[in-house]
């Protein structure tokens, strides 16, 4: 990969040039999916807390916020500044109620508030989630999680200066080009992380929960058994990956037979069986693999340029029976100088700071069905809202325990 120092074309918060802002020896620029999107640099001049860096990136047109500055009383200024996406952080939504909307929809009425508009959104098919009392970009990634896409911003151009801001929301960004690891093979500067997550052989899959009705017809309070898919697979309410037990299985009790490790998925918003089969089996194909990650200087790849979700085939050749899976570059850091350095991560995507604080987002949702077996009768956006707003009047009222003498 060949290149040099990008220019940095320099304009204030309102948009209005100021000039360009000269890079003091090496720029690195760190990606990753749906996550961090950031340039790091140093100059000899001080850019201003919400000035905008505009630079061309091969054809592609890139727009950084400064967002933080080093300022030493002598020597150089080391800037750190963010995708301009971080502008929806200033941006409010109320209540945005997204029930069985297609990501198109949900896309454009999360950017509702902002300058943004939808450059293409591919067909997701229909989800639902509730965007409450939170910034856009909160909803913006919210949508991309939940419809399970993935976010690129599009910056365009015209007459010097950004004459447009959108979002290009596909299933899979990056494409298959060939992409080549063979790890433990004359391989120097790579580092293997086998990650914490089991492997399963087998899963259980569970849909909506199925509410308790008299002989009348009319809902009755209690726990609900949830959805399963025994009668369309022979009777059993779990899939299982022969090939795989035999790797990832063990031993029964007596030694003479291998048994699978099981797991279990929730869907609980699936209400057709043979949905909820199709959709634990896909989880299975994920779950039967190594969770594994592979940190490697781009030129070590055999193979065309390595670009952010391209897909890599992957050889493992340290393990006995060896590795051979497909995953995809995650996360790539680029130092720009006198040539471009390169290093990807390949492997699953890694959660980013939005995830984490939406966790307990996560698991409001996943009480809905419990909140709804209460009367059988509450929506599925009005009884996340319920217990959302319980959880956060809990929280609130942890603030209270200051005065409590204890």
């Amino acid at each position: 990969m060949t290149g040099r120092v990008p220019q940095i074309y320099w304009y204030d918060r309102w948009d209005t040039r100021i000039g360009m802002l000269p890079v003091a020896g090496e720029l690195v620029h760190t990606e990753e999916l749906n996550g961090e999107d950031t340039i790091e640099f140093q100059t000899r001049e001080v850019p201003v807390k919400g000035d905008r860096l505009l630079w061309l990136d091969g054809a592609t047109w890139r727009e950084h916020v400064v967002v933080r500055t080093d300022e030493p009383l002598a020597g150089l200024c080391s800037v750190y500044a963010e995708s301009s996406l971080c502008e929806m952080l200033d941006d409010f939504i109320e209540e945005c109620q997204l029930v069985n909307r297609t990501a198109l929809q949900a896309l454009t009425a999360v950017l509702a508030p902002t300058r943004w508009s939808v450059a293409h959104c591919a067909n997701l098919g229909t989800a639902g989630a509730l965007v409450y009392h939170q910034n856009a970009l909160w909803g913006l990634r919210r949508v991309a999680e939940v419809w399970k896409g993935e976010v690129t911003p599009v910056i365009t151009v015209a007459g010097g200066c950004v004459s447009g801001r959108s979002i290009r929301l596909d299933a899979q960004r990056g494409s298959w080009k060939g992409l080549r690891l063979v790890y433990g093979k004359n391989m120097c500067g790579c580092t293997r992380s086998v990650l914490e997550q089991d492997v399963y052989t087998a899963l259980y899959g569970f849909g909506a929960g199925l509410p308790y009705t008299d002989e009348e017809g009319n809902y009755v309070p209690g726990y609900r058994r949830k959805l399963t898919f025994g009668e369309l697979n022979g009777g059993v309410n779990y899939v299982e990956d022969v090939a795989a037990r035999e790797v990832w299985g063990r031993w029964n009790a007596s030694r003479t037979a291998k048994v699978s490790s099981f797991g279990q998925v929730t869907f609980s918003d699936v209400t057709d069986p043979a949905r909820l089969l199709a959709l634990t089996r896909a989880a299975l194909a994920e779950a039967v693999k190594p969770k594994v990650s592979y940190e490697v200087d781009v030129a070590a790849l055999d193979g065309d340029d390595a670009d952010l979700g391209d897909t890599v085939a992957v050889v493992d050749t340290s393990r006995d029976p060896e590795w051979r899976l497909t995953a995809r570059i995650v996360r790539r850091v680029r130092t720009f100088g006198d040539g471009v350095l390169a290093r990807a991560t390949i492997g699953t995507v890694q959660p980013v700071d939005y995830a984490v604080t939406s966790a307990l987002a996560a698991d409001v949702a996943a009480l809905q069905d419990d909140v709804a077996g209460i009367d059988g009768n509450l929506t599925t956006a009005a009884s996340v809202q319920v217990v959302e707003s319980t959880v956060t009047e809990a929280i609130d009222d942890l603030d209270e325990l200051s005065e409590v003498q204890f």
